[in-house]
């Protein structure tokens, strides 16, 4: 379907109205499991009251879609994939049934838990599983590579036209590495645009009007690349598309703050022209697209649309009926999820927060770096690389962000429980263990230094953090010692593309004093995902992983923290930023983070979205 001009003979013309959640990591509810509180602004059923009042306008066809990264995400998910039984109904595909929605296409989180997992609560799906890129090696169905809803259009004349909507999804191709934590290789994920390439023309074949792709992959780069993970952009550019709902990447699009500029136009949430939207994650908002549509000589076109998003609102699914229902859906799943996360498995002689996890050395992060080296350590002990320094590498999962102020891990002394362990490793990614030279371990490091924009001395306040960078992608390695020079430029892009080859942000990088060679061989603790090439890293050779634990991160977490009792070892000095006369910087954090500042960190006053704003000095 191609946009057109209305006539000024007034064309018979009606609405389409099409809802997206995407990423709502298993959050039903609206709470918060990795600090153990209420709250109102996450979770599917903070959105039902605006999906009602949004169907029952008159005048308007609605479709409901998800866009994936459904089942996993938190505690609670973890407790569903191991107790939930054969014959029962995952409570978020429950949820997806009572809400009467239209289709859902596959994220890459959907396969954490096994095929066989993923197989049997998709089954229990009272609407169509989507995915043109994604299949199984066995040859068992696992989706659709499209289906064709058949609706009505009332039109402005009175009358009301048919109209066939093609649904067609796509999900990152590196799912076929993520997907599979035991290297099985059940699971292929083929290139998205070549998919839809292929797909497209057996929608219109099949006499889709209208074709809406859920793209289960962000806005990445313009240019089209093999295998890209996130690949809306050249998606987009696809004949054929009408309208895109994205993900992935936990992004809001449109964003009123954005450019309004071709490929990307934020503000109207265009892709190349299109109509496309990207919720927030966790249910925090709700994307919606409104198509106006003309019936012209037996045809449907496109005259114009408007991309929204609606942000949840608190205790809406205390009165409504059907909010009533979905927390009787998981009731007694989230009061065993909850009286498990509260049992203490350690003590603790520190505060373990990470209010500042990517600005200075941060704790919870070290914890986790020890228990991985310690289970690395026991599993290579009997093999030809015993010898060789084993170091961990690490990001921290509560940062604040985009998921907000209240997103930070905040232990105080005293217990340490097993919701605290979650909080500090929140995924079922396993333990590897790899080989990487001096060479390779700078690399490592300067893709993780993409995080910062460039800081040159003088400067004052510069935003310290780049906007389209993630915490989560800012690797520390410990074990080893150095700094990051930001007078120099990044020598990746946020996506993990070389931007700048002979950049060099990582500087007097060192281990036990001595400076690290470019030949020099080191053994590194890292997960799935990032030795998979997750997050844009390069993707660790078969022939370097070494070790494939069977027990996820999280698990030698909980192990090592039971095994110290009490943690009383302070946070040890890795890494800084190297000088930079007279310079300042600043960032975002809590403002409980006041509490615990150490030079060079200042606090500055009140920040946006109930943030703080703080100072680095150079």
């Amino acid at each position: 379907m191609q946009a057109s001009v209305p006539s000024p003979s007034r064309l018979p013309a009606g609405r389409l109205r099409v809802l997206e959640t995407t990423d709502l990591h298993m959050q039903l509810l609206d709470y918060d499991y990795f600090a153990d509180v209420t709250d109102p602004g996450i979770g599917l059923i903070g959105l039902i009251d605006q999906i009602e009042a949004l169907r029952k306008e008159k005048g308007v066809t609605t479709l409901l879609c998800d866009n994936g990264d459904t089942i996993q995400g938190n505690p609670l998910a973890d407790h569903l994939a191991r107790h939930l039984g054969p014959d029962q109904t995952h409570p978020m595909i429950a949820a997806f049934n009572l809400m009467e929605y239209d289709a859902m296409t596959l994220g890459n989180h959907e396969f954490d838990y096994g095929l066989r997992f993923l197989r049997n609560i998709l089954s229990k799906a009272k609407f169509p599983i989507i995915s043109a890129n994604i299949a199984c090696r066995d040859g068992e169905a696992l989706a659709r590579p499209f289906d064709i809803l058949e609706t009505d259009i009332p039109c402005d004349d009175g009358q009301g036209r048919p109209i066939r909507i093609g649904i067609t999804g796509f999900g990152p191709p590196q799912i076929e590495d993520w997907g599979n934590p035991f290297g099985d290789g059940a699971v292929r994920a083929d290139d998205i645009v070549d998919a839809a390439q292929e797909v497209i023309p057996q929608m219109r074949a099949a006499g889709a009007d209208l074709i809406i792709a859920l793209c289960h992959s962000g806005i990445g780069a313009s240019e089209r690349s093999p295998r890209m993970e996130n690949a809306a952009l050249p998606l987009a550019m696809t004949d054929g598309i009408d309208v895109l709902l994205l993900g992935h990447t936990h992004e809001a699009f449109p964003d009123p703050e954005g450019t309004n500029a071709n490929p990307a136009d934020d503000r109207n949430g265009r892709l190349h022209g299109k109509p496309a939207v990207m919720a927030r994650f966790c249910g925090k908002s709700l994307g919606v697209i409104d198509l106006d549509l003309q019936w012209e000589k037996g045809a449907w076109s496109i005259a114009g649309h408007k991309t929204r998003l609606i942000h949840a609102r608190p205790s809406q699914g205390h009165q409504n009926p059907l909010g009533r229902k979905l927390r009787d859906l998981v009731a007694a799943p989230h009061a065993e999820t909850l009286a498990k996360l509260r049992a203490p498995i350690a003590r603790t002689d520190l505060p373990i927060v990470s209010y500042f996890a990517t600005v200075q050395p941060d704790l919870s992060q070290q914890l986790l770096a020890r228990a991985m080296q310690k289970a690395l350590s026991k599993a290579i002990a009997h093999t030809g690389d015993a010898g060789l320094p084993i170091l961990a590498a690490k990001s921290s999962y509560r940062f604040g962000g985009r998921s907000g102020p209240g997103q930070f891990i905040d232990i105080p002394p005293g217990p340490i429980t097993l919701r605290d362990a979650a909080a500090i490793f929140p995924f079922s990614d396993t333990l590897y263990g790899v080989r990487r030279t001096g060479k390779q371990l700078r690399v490592w490091l300067e893709r993780s230094a993409a995080h910062y924009n460039q800081i040159q001395p003088g400067d004052t306040d510069r935003p310290l953090i780049h906007p389209q960078s993630a915490g989560y992608n800012c690797d520390a390695i410990f074990g080893l010692t150095y700094q990051i020079d930001l007078t120099q430029p990044a020598r990746f892009d946020t996506q993990g593309n070389v931007v700048a080859p002979n950049a060099q942000r990582i500087v007097q990088l060192a281990h036990n004093n001595l400076p690290v060679r470019d030949e020099d061989r080191f053994i590194v603790a890292t997960n799935s995902f990032r030795a998979k090439g997750g997050g844009g890293f390069p993707a660790i050779a078969p022939t370097d992983v070494l070790h494939r634990s069977t027990q996820s991160v999280r698990a030698h977490l909980i192990t090592y923290l039971a095994e110290v009792g009490t943690v009383k070892t302070p946070l040890r000095p890795s890494w800084s930023f190297a000088p930079a006369a007279g310079a300042t910087a600043v960032f975002d954090s809590a403002p409980q983070a006041r509490d615990h500042l150490d030079h060079p960190l200042s606090h500055i006053g009140p920040g946006k979205d109930g943030f703080a704003r703080y100072r680095i000095s150079f």
